[in-house]
């Protein structure tokens, strides 16, 4: 999915959180979380094409075509994970529910609107194992 449209669902996301919660700094945090996570599109941008900035390759979004790895280290189900177990607390609650949704959310859409993708590529152990080879991430087209 394309930032915008993570902008879009974190802002729903974050409007949901805020309806519930009534915690505005929550609904915000879950906002930003949930369309931040792409920075690390930076990593793999950077490892492609160094550090000289240029928008064309980088809107195309598939750096590991060209340098044959995809690592997306924010795009964890593992780290969600961790992140919900970590964050505990009964005033951390708002915060704890609502950004977790907001990343399983991003997860899930990139996951659904990503089909080169294959089912172990959002959990970060499977692209350590498979030591970020795109080759053995992304499915044959």
């Amino acid at each position: 999915m394309r930032t915008m449209g993570h902008i879009i669902t974190s802002a729903g996301v974050g409007c949901a959180s805020f309806l519930v919660y009534r915690s505005p700094k929550a609904a915000f945090a879950s906002f930003f979380a949930g369309f931040l996570i792409d920075l690390d599109h930076i990593v793999d941008y950077v490892g492609a094409h160094g550090w000289r900035f240029h928008w064309g390759r980088f809107n195309e979004a598939a750096h590991e075509k060209y340098s044959g790895k995809l690592f997306l280290p924010l795009h964890s189900f593992e780290l969600l994970a961790l992140f919900f177990l970590l964050f505990k607390g009964k005033q951390r609650q708002p915060y704890r529910v609502s950004i977790s949704l907001s990343i399983l959310t991003h997860l899930l859409l990139d996951q659904k609107c990503n089909p080169s993708r294959t089912a172990g590529t959002y959990f970060l152990a499977h692209r350590i194992r498979k030591k970020f080879n795109a080759d053995q991430l992304l499915k044959k087209q």
